[in-house]
């Protein structure tokens, strides 16, 4: 049986002039991976996204519940991507440089997932702590971190700070887009905090979304999409300001603040900062060239897989990130055309269907053996085109690959 909420309202500033501005349709989880041979199917939920012009924030209108949306089972793992691991290294580099040292001090990493992030914090010489609601937490042991497999609320900050005090710096990497109830997580984060903790949240940033067409961000884990000045309202919701922005490349453009009560912000970032706002304050216009652009991929992409497989046979895909069974779905792609979707080895994806289809997948031990000369290899990861390009290339591969989404459209035949 479903269970969905609906919004109405803002859960960033609390605005009731919520305004719907894509319409995405029926899709199935991104994590609902029923393994091969099993007959279940896949239950779909809408995808609706409502946009709030006070604060430039735009929400899912229906919102799937935590429990559902990060069982144990939760299949992904942060150590399998190249260009994860690199944003995660950069953004403790980028830590270490506002605090001067990170040697000492207490980090809490929200969503630790595998604690790739706590790894990169650790060998700093940080006292690591991770959340993590999923069986990735198990992953995360045994690695000198403390780990709390549990969801992140008032309760569990409250038992953080009896048993190690309060916190230096706590960190959301693309977790933020997650919470499910934003105003407890920010009471929670206040029992946590003193007057000098750091708090950084790194996440899909909307302006590129709109800008680069990824409107595959929009999928159920993701209650909602950020800007700069949804973070600038937060921050005044924790009495506290934004004293740093930065546009990292990871995930195709990401944003990532920090937020403090000390000190001033420097002048050139003050600036970035008001620049930033200004420019977001257009966002809800490029909407509707968002949606111009999603008919035509639709139209074009489908016609290209179809020339494709009508000269080759069903296509062979390359990775599988969740985002990508937004694509799928909205492509009626099936096993028909695509015969399997390959991943590295070890990733617990593999021995699944791709949610929503009977599209299997296998290890990338298989991948190359199987291809025949001159068939293309379609990539599902298309925002990190360039880590799938290498990889393919060190393999080996020296055929086309073609990407699930481009940039631009390409004409019709």
């Amino acid at each position: 049986m479903k269970v969905i909420n609906e919004i109405s309202v803002c859960e960033v500033c609390g605005s009731c002039a919520l305004q719907s501005v894509l319409d995405l349709g029926q899709h199935p989880l991104c994590d609902d991976l029923i393994p091969v041979g099993n007959d279940l199917q896949c239950q779909i939920f809408p995808i609706e996204i409502l946009y709030c012009k006070q604060c430039d924030t735009a929400h899912q209108k229906f919102q799937v519940p935590k429990v559902t949306l990060f069982p144990q089972s939760y299949h992904y793992r942060s150590r399998f991507t190249a260009d994860v691991l690199s944003g995660m290294a950069a953004l403790v580099d980028s830590v270490e440089t506002q605090v001067n040292s990170l040697a000492g001090l207490l980090v809490l990493d929200v969503g630790c997932n595998d604690g790739s992030l706590l790894d990169k914090f650790s060998a700093k010489g940080a006292r690591t702590i991770g959340v993590e609601p999923t069986g990735a937490y198990a992953d995360a042991q045994g690695r000198e971190h403390v780990v709390y497999n549990d969801y992140f609320n008032a309760r569990l900050a409250q038992d953080i700070l009896v048993q190690h005090g309060k916190v230096d710096v706590i960190t959301f990497t693309n977790v933020f887009a997650h919470i499910e109830d934003l105003p407890a997580l920010l009471e929670s984060l206040l029992v946590l905090m003193n007057d000098k903790t750091l708090l950084v949240i790194e996440n899909h940033y909307l302006g590129a979304v709109l800008a680069k067409n990824q409107f595959d961000t929009f999928y159920h884990e993701h209650p909602r999409t950020y800007t700069l000045n949804s973070f600038v309202h937060i921050a005044k919701t924790l009495q506290r300001q934004v004293i740093s922005v930065e546009f990292p490349s990871r995930y195709g453009g990401n944003i990532r603040v920090m937020i403090s009560k000390q000190g001033i912000v420097d002048p050139a970032i003050q600036e970035r900062i008001d620049e930033t706002l200004l420019t977001e304050a257009k966002f809800y216009d490029d909407f509707a060239r968002m949606r111009d652009f999603i008919a035509q991929w639709k139209t074009s992409k489908k016609q290209e897989i179809e020339q494709i497989v009508s000269k080759h046979g069903p296509m062979i895909a390359k990775a599988f990130p969740g985002r990508a069974a937004i694509l799928i779905a909205m492509l009626g792609l099936d096993s028909d055309l695509i015969a399997r979707v390959h991943e590295k080895p070890g990733s617990l994806k593999i021995g699944h269907y791709l949610p929503g289809t009977r599209i299997p997948i296998h290890s990338d031990d298989e991948l190359f053996a199987s291809l025949q000369d001159g068939q293309p290899i379609l990539n599902l990861a298309w925002h990190i085109a360039a880590e799938i390009s290498q990889y393919l290339k060190q393999h080996g591969f020296a055929g086309e690959v073609i990407q699930i989404l481009d940039q631009d459209i390409a004409p019709l035949a």
